[in-house]
């Protein structure tokens, strides 16, 4: 043995469960057809949940809209009681 190095065995690659070689073709077909139900069933929750994620998230963008609206009519009230009383009733005609 080098020094400096521990010794360590080598580790067997066979993992004890032997390949499918004796399946029947019909048997891989209905395991891929099964593969393949799963692998749908996966993408069609993946898709619901990303669905419901973009409703939930364009109710929030809605609710904050909202909210902007509301400032910007509280602030546009507030401009206005600002004005003098015969601006804020003069029409937009006699102002141009």
């Amino acid at each position: 043995m080098a020094p400096g190095k521990a010794s360590c065995r080598r580790r067997s690659s066979d993992s004890g469960v032997e390949p499918d070689r004796g399946a029947l073709p019909r048997d891989r077909d209905q395991r891929a057809a099964l593969s393949q139900r799963k692998k749908d069933q996966r993408i069609a929750l993946f898709l619901s949940d990303f669905d419901q994620q973009a409703k939930e998230h364009i109710q929030e963008m809605k609710k904050e809209l909202d909210s902007l609206l509301q400032t910007a009519e509280k602030a546009f009230a507030v401009e206005l009681l600002t004005m003098p009383a015969a601006v804020r009733k003069m029409k937009r005609k006699e102002v141009l």
